[in-house]
């Protein structure tokens, strides 16, 4: 290379390290974070660029900025207004109730992150099995009149989606409307058989988180709504291994729920913001909303849903408030334990301030390297005085948290940092004293199935499986 061409590309280098200090620094980050992209992209110039693309854009000023959510917005927030309105009086008298900060303070979070207020729900089932909860979903989608509206991370190929499209087929030919959303990674990987057999019968089929830009992220959210009357939520995706843990496991423990009130639409909102999104067709009609159908209830419920680009990502964050405004107790069961720094100081803060704190995650692993770096975040835990349980009769896929028999919530976000910074989850709280204590009877009777982790095991691992639960833990972002 000659000499001007040297200078030339001295000169562009420059430029490039200038450029790049400038506009990360200017998005006001983190600063470890910032540091670290600096470094990255100053050192590794073209290879740190596709690393940043996928993995280190500020995602919520993107999408602020975009065509596709004002035009959403336009549409949603005047129709959801009328919604939100509809239980005002019984959320005024909810939080003139003495005795409950903990709800009050969770439910006021969640209104400020998302403007979503409670709305009352009935008729609320919660069953901790797969083989539970199948029948009751195939026996919604059999009585489905008008719409069928489902969204799932995964859509397996297998004897439990064959029954489930044998169903919608069927409800296809009576005029019913079906509508299916799945994410395009989750399910990379299965037939797609039965969805097209459903598309070509005429439903609505589309994948969610398509593009390459998404290829880090995604939609992790498990809803169906049927009718706009009646809505399943949890942990649990379509497959046979979510009743019987299939080839792999004994056995698969996990949440599913169901619901009906005016609760449902807060759902049906997070269905139709995504159908907007993938299809550009506006759903935020009576046909989906039947305000004439839907009746009432008597527990007040809250949805808490976050995604990448969401601002305060609101699922996560209802959980640290929660857990720091928790007196007595604090139940958390997720699969996986690869916590934000945040949610883990919370948890921490609550269990040196003498509640007491219990963690629940699978003893039996899907994934090794995110199992891993689980136990190096447990000392922590345990120093602080916490208690950390293995689900070892099985793989374990549940969802929830439990606050002093005042609150409790169920959906699909683990307590991981995929979940917790980059999926589109959910979480529907409940301030219900009675519920609470049911979610609480399932924590303690998954206790019996588990193994208590102590510290003095974590302090006599040996160097070398603690060096491989740290290295792990390196990479929790792509896990």
């Amino acid at each position: 290379m000659t000499i001007d061409g040297q200078a030339i590309l001295t000169a562009l280098l420059a430029l490039y390290w200038i450029v790049v200090v400038i506009a990360l620094v200017a998005e006001d980050r983190d600063p470890s974070s910032t540091l670290a992209w600096i470094l990255i992209l100053s050192l590794l110039p073209v290879f740190g660029l596709v690393l940043y693309y996928f993995l280190g854009r500020d995602w919520a000023g993107i999408t602020s900025k975009s065509k596709w959510l004002r035009a959403r917005e336009s549409i949603r927030v005047p129709f959801m207004h009328e919604i939100w309105a509809l239980n005002a009086a019984e959320v005024d008298s909810f939080y003139a109730q003495e005795g409950l900060d903990v709800s009050h303070e969770v439910a006021h979070a969640i209104w400020a992150q998302t403007h979503v207020s409670p709305l009352l729900a009935r008729d609320i089932d919660i069953w901790p099995s797969g083989e539970e909860y199948f029948p009751h979903l195939i026996e919604d989608l059999q009585a489905a009149q008008e719409t069928i509206n489902m969204q799932y991370f995964i859509w397996e190929e297998d004897e439990l989606t064959d029954q489930v499209v044998e169903v919608l087929l069927e409800r296809l030919a009576a005029g019913v409307e079906v509508r299916i959303l799945n994410d395009f990674f989750g399910n990379i990987f299965y037939s797609k058989k039965g969805l097209k057999r459903l598309k070509a019968a005429g439903a609505y089929v589309l994948s969610d988180m398509i593009a390459i830009k998404q290829a880090n992220y995604r939609n992790h959210r498990k809803i169906t709504i049927v009718d706009g009357v009646v809505a399943h939520t949890g942990g649990i995706n379509l497959g046979q291994e979510y009743i019987d843990g299939g080839k792999r496991y004994d056995s698969w423990r996990d949440t599913g729920m169901r619901l009906k009130g005016p609760a449902v639409f807060a759902l049906q909102d997070l269905f139709c913001q995504r159908w907007f999104e993938v299809d550009g067709a506006s759903l935020y009609r009576e046909k989906f909303f039947p305000l004439e159908k839907v009746g009432t209830g008597d527990v007040l419920t809250q949805v808490a849903a976050h995604g990448v680009e969401d601002y305060w990502r609101a699922s996560a964050r209802a959980y640290e408030v929660a857990i720091s405004s928790a007196d007595r107790y604090v139940l958390v069961q997720s699969p996986y334990y690869i916590p934000t720094e945040s949610m883990e100081d919370a948890l921490i803060n609550a269990a040196l301030a003498g509640v007491e704190v219990h963690l629940m995650i699978t003893g039996v692993p899907d994934k090794k390297v995110a199992w891993y770096a689980a136990f190096s975040y447990f000392e922590r835990l345990l120093r602080a005085g916490a208690h950390v349980h293995l689900y070892e009769s099985g793989f374990f896929h549940a969802k929830s948290i439990t606050i002093d028999d005042e609150c409790s919530a169920v959906g699909t976000m683990n307590l991981d940092v995929r979940s917790l910074y980059l999926h589109k989850e959910l979480m529907v709280w409940m301030y219900d004293r009675e519920i609470a204590l049911r979610n609480r009877a399932i924590f303690e009777r998954d206790r019996e199935e588990c193994r208590e982790v102590s510290l003095d095991e974590i302090e006599r691992m040996r160097f070398i499986t603690r060096f491989r639960n740290s290295a792990a833990r390196l990479g929790s972002k792509l896990l």
